[in-house]
């Protein structure tokens, strides 16, 4: 330290700017570290306020004390919340794979669909030989004869799932409405899309 330090008044505009350059030569230190590199040639009166008066305005210090914000959760589907509705009523599908199995000597690629409980997040999957729209017809065939008619389908765009949708209300339309309900066999499904781009 010099034996005669300048004295320097701490709320001059000059001094500022002496400890902003001391404040990002010990790369936004410790104000401890600050003062002690300022006090080896400068006599500043109130040093320690100054010096922590330029880290609250510096913004390199700003944002690395800053916290981050909480993400905000929407409010969840009303399909979420029918807990008192049988599991597997309000279904997302969606397919995985392809993974190989063997048959016999041959090895042949299949598809994994995907069925999700909406409500108590239960998992059913189901085998499908291929992801065509008669596949995964046979593949939600399968599941309803295990946990019953789903009330409402959420699943993506897949060209598949959309030519399942057609072809079912299709069938249903072609179908004799009366014979049916006499056996009980006419399950409404609402077959819902997500918005292209939106996330899974």
């Amino acid at each position: 330290p010099v034996k005669r330090p300048i004295i320097l008044d701490g709320k001059h505009k000059t001094t500022i700017l002496l400890v902003q350059y001391y404040h990002r030569r010990a790369l936004h230190g410790a104000h401890e570290l600050v003062v002690n590199e300022l006090r080896q040639n400068y006599w500043i009166l109130r040093l320690r306020p100054t010096v922590r008066a330029v880290a609250a305005r510096c913004l390199f210090c700003r944002h690395r004390r800053a916290a981050p914000q909480p993400q905000r959760m929407a409010d969840l589907p009303s399909a979420r919340l029918q807990h008192s509705r049988r599991p597997f009523t309000f279904t997302g599908v969606d397919f995985f794979g392809p993974i190989e199995v063997t048959i016999g000597r041959r090895r042949h690629k299949r598809y994994g669909m995907l069925f999700t409980c909406l409500t108590v997040r239960a998992v059913h999957v189901e085998i499908t030989e291929t992801l065509t729209t008669d596949s995964t017809i046979m593949g939600l065939s399968r599941m309803i004869a295990r946990r019953g008619a789903p009330a409402v389908i959420y699943s993506d765009n897949g060209t598949n799932l959309r030519g399942a949708d057609t072809e079912l209300k299709r069938s249903i339309a072609d179908l004799d409405a009366d014979a049916l309900r006499a056996d009980g066999l006419v399950r409404g499904i609402e077959w819902r899309f997500i918005p292209p781009g939106a996330p899974e």
